[in-house]
């Protein structure tokens, strides 16, 4: 199932990384951001969250982390229909994963 994002709503997810199909460990100290973008990559739709290993459900020794964005981010997200979620970690070596998420507008201030 694709995560869907509500504007002006919290969004707080899990996100499983895979290398060679397999899980693998990021260490605590490693930096992990992620953000939203447009499916051709051009546009940013909000500015990049620093993702914490201490996070509620986090589970960094098996590369699963938990996205965070606010109300104010996703609030200002002025798009709606299909984006990415990009991570990037860097840990000894920088690496980038995408995922498909669906932006929907919220209604309900």
């Amino acid at each position: 199932m694709i995560t869907q994002i509500v504007t002006g709503d919290d969004a707080v997810f899990q996100a499983q990384l895979y290398k060679d199909l397999a899980t693998f460990t990021i260490d605590p100290g490693a930096t992990v951001e992620a953000m939203l973008i447009s499916v051709d990559h051009q546009t940013a739709y909000t500015d990049a969250v620093t993702l914490s290993n201490v996070a509620a459900g986090a589970d960094w020794a098996n590369s699963l982390v938990i996205v965070e964005f606010s109300q104010s981010e996703t609030a200002a997200i002025a798009v709606t229909g299909q984006a990415l979620l990009e991570i990037q970690v860097d840990d000894t070596i920088k690496e980038t994963w995408f995922g498909a998420v669906f932006v929907i507008k919220g209604q309900i201030a």
